[in-house]
């Protein structure tokens, strides 16, 4: 069983992304209308879905299965909003896109 990590391993992480959230937000304020309520919807329920992560990792206990199936899904984008570009099929003959986490420098 994976060892269980406790919400202060995770802190720095979280004090990065609740004002990256928020940061986001705003910015939704200067697009154009289509836009601004697409990104709305994305982040509709996020920060509390975060912030209820940052709880469970702390400790706090899981919703009963049912309650789990009850919460609303994550937010999807309206009907007919354009696919973004990574989010569409990639060809067999190109190999999947690798992110690197890390330093980029050669071990020695």
């Amino acid at each position: 069983m994976a060892e269980k990590k406790n919400a202060s391993a995770f802190a720095k992480d979280f004090g990065y992304l609740m004002p990256f959230l928020e940061n986001v937000a705003a910015a939704a304020d200067d697009l154009e209308p289509a836009a601004r309520d697409e990104l709305r919807t994305l982040l509709s329920g996020s920060r509390q879905r975060w912030e209820r992560v940052q709880a469970l990792l702390g400790g706090a206990p899981g919703a009963p299965a049912s309650a789990a199936a009850d919460s609303p899904a994550p937010a999807t984008a309206p009907a007919g909003a354009a696919t973004p570009p990574s989010a569409s099929p990639i060809s067999p003959s190109f190999p999947p896109a690798g992110f690197t986490v890390g330093s980029l420098r050669p071990r020695s």
